[in-house]
């Protein structure tokens, strides 16, 4: 996507949306253009502000910037990969060898990590925040993690929305032998989604504590992560209570089925800033059971329980080379997953509360337009008396 900047500048916001990438949030932003695109600034009228996801082009943000636009930028997360071998392993040569000897002095370990995650992905991010007059973040996770690098850039803090769905919901159909339904999202690329340790904490609860949970995994790719136990193949494919859905471009079809034939979401995510799919997942109706690590609280709110970590207190720790996570009390876990199944229409009644608050894309959206016209300069009573002429 290219931007034509000949024409003189307009007084109002822009939004630069590239339908090319597949990552950082990509299908909430999209939605999210949607509907802030009734208000926006078409980008060859040169509107003083551009809001910019992170995975947008440095090119076009520096375009913007040399043409005096303000940038206004959504940021999610980074990387916190510690010095694992697997890690430094993927360094060229010179790098490894710094990195290994970085790993004998644990006073320069955190030091070094910085330097390899900034080389390894962290420095796109962060030249583009560097270049914004103004940083969106999606939680308060994601906001006091960058302040470690960027403790006086301005910032708002906006967790992700997406439009309820839970009212097209049909009847529930009556589960195989009372189970209570379970489901979770794959990824097979990023260990830290734990979704191997899902799968052990639900065979723990079937043959260890009798209870009778059924997993539904979405977006299996038949690929498991390097450093995943033996087992986890095994574990989806052959275990009579795991079904798997495979990867999927959007939430229809036989992935919106299994959100509505399901209990609750349930994930172990750790460090994620802002979990696109649990916020998806709350859009078809379901209460979330988690633990509390990363933007999990500002999505899930009171409509879910979330158990602690243990031990999650490292800056840098396992990410996407490694699976040794803090440990999860799988006792504390049950009894969340009993607590909300027992009170599901309670809890889904929270779910609903939590959309109309918080999570709903127009919700979301009315608070990044409010962002956006204060960079501006725009006036908003004057916006809706517009708007309602119009």
């Amino acid at each position: 996507m290219t931007i034509d900047r000949t024409s003189s500048s307009a007084r109002g916001f822009g939004v630069f949306f590239d339908p090319s990438k597949a990552t950082s949030g990509q299908r909430f932003f999209q939605d999210l253009s949607c509907e802030l695109s009734g208000e926006a600034i078409p980008l060859e009228r040169k509107p003083n502000v551009v809001l910019f996801n992170v995975s947008a082009s440095i090119k076009e943000i520096l375009a913007a910037k040399r043409q005096g636009q303000k940038i206004c930028l959504r940021i999610d997360g980074m990387y916190f990969d510690r010095l694992s071998p697997p890690f430094i392993a993927s360094f060229n040569r010179p790098m490894r060898a710094l990195l290994r000897f970085g790993t004998k002095w644990p006073a320069v370990h955190d030091h070094l990590a910085f330097i390899a995650n900034l080389i390894d992905q962290n420095y796109g991010a962060f030249a583009r925040i560097l270049l914004a007059d103004r940083v969106i973040y999606q939680s308060v996770f994601s906001q006091t993690v960058h302040s470690r690098y960027f403790p006086d850039r301005p910032f708002d803090i906006i967790v992700n929305g997406s439009a309820f769905r839970a009212n097209e919901r049909p009847a529930r159909a009556t589960s195989i032998k009372g189970e209570i339904r379970l489901v979770t999202t794959y990824d097979d690329w990023k260990p830290s989604k734990r979704v191997h340790d899902v799968l052990a904490f639900v065979r723990w609860a079937r043959h260890v504590k009798g209870a009778p949970l059924r997993l539904t995994v979405l977006g299996y790719t038949g690929n498991v992560p390097a450093c995943a136990p033996p087992e986890m193949r095994s574990l989806l494919e052959n275990t009579p209570y795991v079904d798997t859905i495979p990867r999927f471009k959007a939430y229809e079809g036989s992935v919106r089925d299994a959100l509505f034939g399901s209990d609750l979401y349930i994930t172990f995510t750790h460090k994620d800033p802002c979990p696109n799919a649990v916020v998806e997942a709350m859009a078809h109706g379901l209460p979330v059971v988690g633990v509390d690590s990363g933007g999990m609280p500002d999505i899930v709110g009171d409509a879910g329980i979330l158990v602690p970590e243990e031990g999650a207190d490292a800056f840098f720790t396992s990410y996407r080379y490694e699976c040794d996570f803090p440990s999860i009390d799988f006792d504390r876990v049950l009894a969340a997953v009993m607590t909300v199944a027992s009170a599901r229409m309670d809890f889904e009644a929270r779910v609903a509360t939590r959309f109309e608050a918080d999570l709903n894309i127009d919700v979301v959206a009315s608070r990044y337009a409010a962002v956006l016209r204060r960079m501006a300069g725009v006036d908003p009573e004057l916006r809706v008396r517009q708007t309602a002429a119009t």
